[in-house]
């Protein structure tokens, strides 16, 4: 029988045994193979331990690149960079408990905000987790039961997991652990949730069944349509709504990136209607916002003038891709009645009153696109609402405000540029700016861990590289973020990515103080030399990297304007900034203290 064929470009170090009945691989290679033929997988990140050695040994037999990370918490955040990117898995590997453990903040972060992560920990052998006289020991990174007396529980690790990922299994049955990998990986793209695997040591050399490596890989970033009578029957309710509306809107929400094809999709169904467009805090830059219809994001009373008033004007609003919670919805100020919404999410369609379960918005939003008849479609009347800014600009002790900074870097910004930004003040002044064309932002405004965005953005480099993209990569980073993770920092010298950085110094954790203890020293962090820090992580000379202090406007605009189109090197700005000088947007969680009157 034939071994199992390759794709293209792919050379194996490995030899297929070949029986009368099928071809066999080890497993751990399988896995990685299989890996290869999901769309847009091509690098895997994570941190060696002896109970993932054993796979890992399998991964330099594909062209799959390794990305380590300085630590495991690092290299989740990564992999959500990843997946958030490219739309498609980002692979975690870690080692049991100790390794699991310390990514499992990075995975609930994933869950919260829909990012297809792959976690696949490697855990004890079989023997040892099946065998009674080997569960009896205690085994290192394992914790015994409280009970001294009683055995301990080696899938202890396993069960904590359940809440967080959409799918676990324990893949110790080399009879259908192929089948089990396949399921892993179509749920992790049916919810667009983080999904883990469980592999023991031993199960790697396991040989398998290898045939369907050599069918046509499975199109797992599909989303099947389980109730086509269902979508057309929505369908023809939407456009019945549609056709008899005078002043429809389309809300885009973070939901439509996270599935194929989606946010493409959508474009084009704006361009069709030509109707008022928005996106949320967490939708930002979906759309595209020098379409002539953009009116800007919608955040309920924490949008700018006009935008709230504009949007709950109209009498049908097609919510795309919602997702509802304290942060998107400018804590819970959307004000829309009953009639006017059509809610489009992953799970379920809500036309009014009418509830559909099962139904995903992106079947519908294809139907629609199918079924629009475009001479049917009303006209926009003008926007009844003047557009400004709420506060154009907020004074600040400092020789730079985040006012002046945000109004530069949306001049900065240019079509086609990606943006990571920090969950931190400054996130919360991004609404206020309209991006250029296909400019791709990618935030946690939901989870709102601080410390994501730095190694996240290594993620979304390493995705650009795979993807070889000639496009900026711009990292937004707090400087009481920063040290929580700083050290993937190095990532960036290691791995050849050249982004452009702005660490916003405002000596803490100035979210906080705004919140309360404005003067307290829990809100302080340690002060660190910033522009001597990155001496340690072998920046290199000035060919490869550039190290600036901003502390005036001046250097500001200088910074802005030396960052040329196709960066060939990495470049750092400290910027300082006072420790209370903060968006608007954010003072609206403390009622306006430390704002003028609302203009």
């Amino acid at each position: 029988m034939t071994p199992v064929s390759l794709e293209p470009n792919q050379q194996s170090t490995t030899t297929t045994i070949t029986t009368s009945n099928s071809s066999q691989l080890p497993f751990g290679e399988y896995l990685f193979r299989r890996l290869e033929q999901v769309k847009n997988v091509k690098s895997i990140f994570g941190v060696p331990g002896d109970f993932n050695l054993g796979l890992l040994e399998h991964l330099y037999k594909t062209q799959l690149n390794w990305i380590g990370g300085c630590n495991e918490l690092n290299s989740g955040y990564a992999a959500d960079g990843y997946s958030r990117y490219t739309n498609s898995l980002g692979v975690l590997i870690t080692t049991y408990g100790v390794g699991e453990l310390s990514a499992l903040n990075a995975i609930a972060g994933g869950f919260a905000e829909y990012s297809k992560i792959l976690h696949i920990v490697g855990i004890p052998k079989t023997s040892v987790l099946n065998n009674e006289v080997e569960k009896a020991k205690h085994l290192h990174h394992l914790v015994p039961n409280i009970d001294s007396l009683k055995r301990s529980d080696h899938y202890v690790y396993t069960k904590m997991v359940k809440d967080v990922s959409c799918i676990s299994k324990v893949l110790d049955d080399s009879k259908t652990i192929v089948e089990d990998l396949d399921q892993v990986i179509q749920a992790i793209f049916k919810t667009s949730r983080p999904g883990y695997i469980f592999l023991p040591l031993d199960m790697a050399d396991a040989l398998v069944d290898a045939s369907k490596l050599s069918q046509t890989p499975a199109d797992y970033h599909l989303i099947k349509d389980n109730h086509p009578l269902k979508t057309e029957e929505i369908t023809q309710k939407i456009l019945e709504l549609v056709y008899k509306s005078k002043n429809p809107s389309i809300l885009a929400d973070v939901l439509v990136s996270r599935y194929h094809n989606a946010t493409e999709l959508l474009r084009e169904f704006v361009d069709l209607t030509q109707f008022n467009n928005y996106t949320t805090f967490m939708g930002k830059s979906i759309l595209d916002e020098t379409n002539p219809n953009f009116v800007g994001d919608y955040i309920g009373l924490e949008s700018n003038i006009g935008i709230k008033e504009n949007m709950e004007a109209s009498d049908l609003i097609l919510y795309f891709g919602s997702y509802i919670n304290e942060i998107n919805t400018g804590h819970y100020s959307f004000d829309f009645s009953e009639d006017q919404l059509i809610l489009l999410h992953p799970d379920y369609i809500k036309i009014g009153s009418e509830f559909y379960h099962g139904v995903n918005f992106v079947n519908v939003l294809s139907s629609l696109l199918i079924h629009l008849d475009s001479s049917k479609v009303p006209t926009n009347p003008p926007l009844q609402y003047e557009i400004k800014l709420r506060f154009p600009y907020l004074p600040s002790k400092a020789s730079i405000s985040q006012s002046h900074m945000l109004e530069k870097f949306e001049s900065f910004v240019q079509p086609n540029d990606v943006i990571v930004c920090e969950t931190g003040s400054f996130m919360f002044g991004i609404p206020d700016l309209k991006f250029k064309s296909n400019v791709k932002y990618i935030a946690q405004g939901f989870y709102l861990s601080i410390g994501m965005a730095l190694p996240c953005s290594t993620g979304v480099g390493i995705a650009m590289k795979d993807q070889n993209s000639s496009s900026r990569l711009i990292l937004v980073e707090g400087d009481g973020s920063a040290q929580m993770t700083i050290q993937e920092i190095s990532s960036f010298v290691h791995y050849g990515l050249n982004p452009i950085i702005f660490l916003l110094n405002n000596s803490g954790y100035t979210v906080e103080r705004i919140i309360k203890g404005e003067t307290r020293d829990y809100n302080d962090i340690k002060q660190w030399n910033w522009s001597k820090a990155f001496e340690f992580f072998e920046f290199g000379d000035e060919k490869n990297s550039e190290v600036k202090i901003v502390s005036n406007e001046q250097e500001l605009t200088k910074a802005f304007a030396s960052t040329e189109l196709n960066p060939t090197k990495l470049r750092f700005h400290e910027v300082i900034l006072d420790k209370m000088d903060c968006p608007w947007r954010f003072h609206h969680m403390n009622g306006y203290r430390h704002l003028p009157a609302t203009q």
